[in-house]
């Protein structure tokens, strides 16, 4: 069974939970949200609500914990999270279920090289992404890539 069939089995699962699906860049959020359907991209929704200088900020290189920091207030202040309409992103939202997309350093080199991503900057990510899956206490299920 392919990833997309079973991320959107899970997904009906769980359709009366407010769902969020986050990993680090190069993880496939983007893929997902196209090809299953009632599932929205958090940058598609948060982005058009920054400022010009919030863009800038959070969109520098190389990634730093302050960076993380700011996107994530920026995102929980702005983003809300509807049963049956998945929100996928690298910030950890108020939901009830926390969909966690966890990839292999193999695998991450791999594709962080092949898109022009700095591998340290992800892992970076990745890092955050999995400590505040941790102090958020909401239930989450791991779907490995």
């Amino acid at each position: 069974m392919n990833r997309i069939i079973k991320l959107q089995k899970i997904l009906n699962e769980n359709s009366k939970k407010r769902i969020v699906v986050v990993g680090t860049t190069c993880t496939g959020k983007s893929h997902f949200v196209k090809n299953i359907k009632n599932t929205h991209d958090m940058d598609e929704l948060v982005f058009p609500l920054l400022t010009k200088k919030e863009k800038k900020y959070v969109c520098q290189t190389p990634w730093t914990q302050n960076i993380g920091k700011t996107m994530t207030q920026l995102v929980k202040t702005k983003v809300k999270v509807q049963s049956g309409r998945p929100v996928f992103g690298t910030v950890v939202i108020n939901s009830d279920l926390i969909i966690y997309l966890k990839i292999s350093d193999k695998l991450l080199k791999e594709r962080t090289k092949k898109r022009g991503v700095n591998f340290t900057d992800a892992k970076n990510m990745q890092r955050q992404i999995e400590q505040d899956i941790k102090t958020s206490r909401i239930p989450s299920i791991t779907f490995s890539l």
